[in-house]
């Protein structure tokens, strides 16, 4: 966590910034033009199978299968230790961090993973209980949000206090956050926060027009 304090007097204040700082299954997927000619489970285009989550974060790794029936179960196995996390509806695994997504009748089975943390990272699969199986592998990467605040050490009443806030973590959208204090700030008055990505990280900006000793104390990112 990275942290900005200030201390105000006389209308001006300190701005000080700290750093709190192989698997013998095979894979199916069908791209058919005649669907109707198929008869067994298959999977469909799963999209990205790369996930990247931030610790703390939720994880959803999709996996969509058609043609399923009545008797083939989808499962989901995590490939470091074969451990089967869930199958069907059933869920296996003791952390209850691990849970089934899957709607009646639809085809998505997604594995959810919530609060990431580090040990989570790996590859995992999804199975179907075909003759023989068919599996599809996921990797998911976890890593370390880190993030450091940029601005200067004094600010004078009546100017505009700019506090940029760099992350390096992409598809930050919607989860960048500026407190005040304790208090979350919000886009209203002469407060913005503008948020940008590029491919290395996530730059967030607070600007807050025409300071006044009020606006003195700690900014968190």
């Amino acid at each position: 966590m990275v942290q900005a304090v200030g201390i105000g007097w006389a209308g001006f204040w300190l701005v000080t910034l700290a750093c709190l700082a192989p698997s013998s299954h095979a894979q199916a997927v069908i791209e058919d033009p005649y669907p109707e000619l198929i008869t067994v489970p298959y999977f469909l285009s799963p999209g990205n199978r790369n996930i990247t989550a931030s610790v703390g974060q939720t994880a959803y790794l999709h996996c969509r299968v058609a043609l399923l029936g009545d008797k083939a179960k989808v499962s989901w196995i995590r490939k470091r230790d074969l451990h089967v996390l869930t199958s069907g509806m059933v869920v296996f695994a003791s952390d209850q961090r691990f849970q089934v997504i899957h709607a009646e009748k639809s085809e998505n089975w997604t594995l959810q993973v919530k609060y990431v943390q580090l040990r989570d990272a790996g590859v995992y699969e999804c199975q179907v209980n075909t003759v023989p199986k068919i599996s599809m592998a996921y990797t998911l990467t976890v890593v370390e949000s880190r993030s450091v605040i940029l601005g200067p050490e004094y600010v004078k009443a009546g100017s505009t206090i700019n506090l940029t806030c760099v992350i390096n973590q992409v598809n930050m959208a919607g989860m960048v956050f500026w407190y005040h204090n304790l208090d979350i700030l919000d886009y209203e008055g002469n407060v913005k926060i503008l948020t940008q990505e590029d491919h290395q990280g996530t730059l967030s900006r607070l600007i807050i027009e025409k300071a006044t000793p009020k606006h003195s104390g700690n900014y968190t990112c």
